[in-house]
Order: structure tokens, then C-alpha cells, then sequence
């Protein structure tokens, strides 16, 4: 076998997601007058935007149509966003000049091309005194940490970890999608339970009752109907949904289902433990985990945290402090230069509300 030169050895390059310097941890931005600021939640499915009345006291929710670039392309995800963040506006009876800043956290944006075309098709953000496009998993760090050093790992349909050092600099680790990555995901969850189960029609593994659910949840009258299903009709969010029911096997004691939570486990671990090893940290970081999959509870985490001992130190896994688009608000708060002014649990309870209005549950 003949190696390649050692010449041609690489290290990774920068990370694949630069903080811009108004969201930094220590920007130094002076303090800001502004009282409206507004925070975009963008993914496959929806956009949800929030306006924040910082004077008033007051939140305002809209939603829009999907807004990944992947999946709908740049022009309809800018018109998305803009369509959302309208809506919100014309709730709280508020001129778009009169926002302070605006941060926007989108699915599948990563590059300042991208970024600039989104905002041709959303007008409305450039009257903003500050307007911040940044990938969504920028916003979910804010979530989880209210925009101070830490990291945060997401576990939903996908995954994706990303963290932040007090000097700024920044990795993200993950988030490259069903094929190339996802490890540690719903998806990989749900498609490592199918192989279960063909390895078992197979006769190359044994029984787990993962098979009996799969043929339930499915509706499917026997094993080899399944390539069908994959192939013919295949749904990224459909395989991923069945991850909990691997939960469910998991937790009645079926070997394999636990097996799948302990390599997702181990798989996520190795993401956070490549960000924490990439970024510097003078003592144990917070780490916030994001996604339906750790509904899973301590048959996920449990695992997850044996295997950051090194990471968490003697700490725990830190709670979520905002929803999702509460991230991009906050984070929206530090680029017009009034953070100070936020008081974390009013602004959680006032998100809540409005977040819960929108999907049509009540709050009372």
C-alpha cells in the first residue's frame, strides 16, 4: 500500500460558522436606545417570528411557510421570512423603522452570499438599525446559554453542536444532513431500527420487538414491505418520527432499542467532545441539549453524560432558557446594545405566551 506524501495531511480549517461581532459574548457594543427588537426561528417546516417590546413589555408572534434555502430555495425563504416577520410587526401595530435590530436564525445558511440574496426577497429587515443572519443552530447556542461561552448540541430530525469560548471563537461540529451525517439523530434512530429489523427478517440478527412497532406504526402488513416505504416513498421526517417509538422498546427493556441509544449517545458525545477540544474554556462550559429526541429521557442522556465526564466536569446538563426564536431575540437584545435591559424570566414568560398563542393553545 503506498501513503500519501505527509505533505498533504490536513488540519481543519476555520469553523464553518463565524459569530459576527455584534452577537459576540464581549462585543463592547455601547449601550442602545431601541425598544423593539425582533428574532426569526427559520426551518424546513415553518418561520416563526417574534417582535419583543422592550418598553412595553410585550411580545408579538407570526408564522410563515418554510424558509430553508434546501428545501425551498433562497427566493422563497427570504419571502418567508419577510412574509413572517410582517406579521408580527402588524400585530403589535409597529413600523419596521422602528426596530432596533433583528436577528435572523435560518436552517441550511451558512455563507454571506446566502445571506445577502435572502434579503433581497425580505425588505422589511433592512429598515432595522441592525439586521444578523446567521444559521439557526447560532440561535439554539443563545437558547440554551442566553448567549454566554458554552455549547449546545441539537438532537431533533438531525443533529448539529456548536459552541462558543469567551474570546468568540467558535466550531460547529455535525449538521451535514441525513447522508452524511445526522448521527446521534431521529433519523439515524429510526433508520438504524428498520435495519434491526431487515437484519432480523434476515436471519442475521435476532428478535427485538422493534419489529412488531415498526409494522404497527407504519401500517404495514409484513418486513418486506418496508423497501417500499424507504424507497418509493421516502420521508426523512417519517423515518426520524419513529425514533420514539425506539424509545418506548427501549424503556420496556429491548436490547437493541437501548443499543441504538447508546451509540447515538456516544455518537453526539464524540461532536460535543470535537467542539469542546476545538475551543478553550477555563472551566467545566455549559452544555444545552436541544431536540424531540432527548424526550427520550436518561436512556439518551444517561449514557450521553458518562460520556462527557471530561466536558461537564461535576455539572449537569443545562436547562434551556428560551424557546428557539427566544435565542435570536436575545441575541437580537446584545446587537442593539440593550441586553442589560432584559430580565430573563419576564422575557421567557412573555415568549411563551405568544409562541403558545400562535399555535393555537391557550394560555390561561
Amino acid at each position: 500500500m503506498i501513503l500519501p506524501p505527509r505533505s498533504t495531511d490536513t488540519r481543519p480549517g476555520p469553523s464553518l460558522i463565524e459569530l459576527p461581532a455584534p452577537l459576540l459574548p464581549s462585543s463592547g457594543r455601547p449601550a442602545g436606545g431601541g425598544e423593539i427588537l425582533v428574532g426569526v426561528d427559520g426551518g424546513a417546516t415553518k418561520t416563526i417570528a417574534v417582535v419583543y417590546d422592550l418598553k412595553a413589555h410585550r411580545a408579538y408572534a407570526a408564522k410563515a411557510g418554510p424558509s430553508n434555502p434546501d428545501a425551498v430555495g433562497l427566493v422563497e425563504a427570504g419571502r418567508a421570512v419577510g412574509q413572517a416577520v410582517q406579521g408580527a410587526l402588524d400585530e403589535g401595530g409597529i413600523d419596521a423603522h422602528d426596530v432596533a435590530a433583528c436577528v435572523v436564525g435560518m436552517a441550511g445558511v451558512d455563507t454571506e452570499e446566502e445571506r445577502q440574496e435572502l434579503l433581497l426577497d425580505a425588505p422589511n429587515l433592512k429598515h432595522a438599525g441592525v439586521t444578523v443572519m446567521v444559521n439557526d443552530v447560532v440561535c439554539a447556542w443563545a437558547s440554551a446559554t442566553l448567549g454566554e461561552p458554552g455549547i449546545v448540541a441539537i438532537s431533533g430530525t438531525g443533529s448539529n453542536t456548536f459552541g462558543v469560548d469567551a474570546s468568540g471563537h467558535t466550531w460547529r461540529c455535525g449538521g451535514w444532513g441525513h447522508i452524511l451525517g445526522d448521527e446521534g439523530a431521529g433519523y439515524w434512530l429510526g433508520l438504524s431500527a428498520m435495519r434491526a429489523a431487515v437484519a432480523y427478517r434476515d436471519g442475521r440478527a435476532g428478535y427485538t420487538e422493534l419489529v412488531p412497532m415498526l409494522l404497527e406504526f407504519y401500517s404495514l402488513s409484513a418486513l418486506e414491505e418496508l423497501d417500499d416505504f424507504v424507497y418509493k416513498s421516502f420521508d426523512k421526517a417519517k423515518i426520524a418520527s419513529f425514533a420514539a417509538r425506539v424509545a418506548v422498546a427501549a424503556k420496556q427493556g429491548d436490547v437493541t432499542a437501548l443499543l441504538l441509544f447508546r451509540r447515538a449517545a456516544a455518537d453526539l458525545a464524540l461532536q460535543i467532545n470535537a467542539v469542546f477540544d476545538r475551543l478553550s474554556f477555563d472551566a467545566p462550559p455549559k452544555v444545552g441539549l436541544i431536540g424531540s429526541t432527548f424526550h427520550a429521557g436518561e436512556i439518551f442522556t444517561g449514557p450521553l453524560r458518562k460520556k462527557l465526564r471530561r466536558v461537564l466536569g461535576d455539572n449537569d446538563f443545562a436547562p434551556i432558557q428560551l424557546p428557539p426564536v427566544g435565542g435570536s431575540v436575545w441575541l437580537a437584545a446584545r446587537a442593539a446594545g440593550v441586553a442589560a435591559q432584559l430580565d430573563i424570566d419576564m422575557v421567557r414568560q412573555h415568549l411563551n405566551q405568544a409562541v403558545l398563542q400562535l399555535e393555537g393553545h391557550p394560555t390561561s
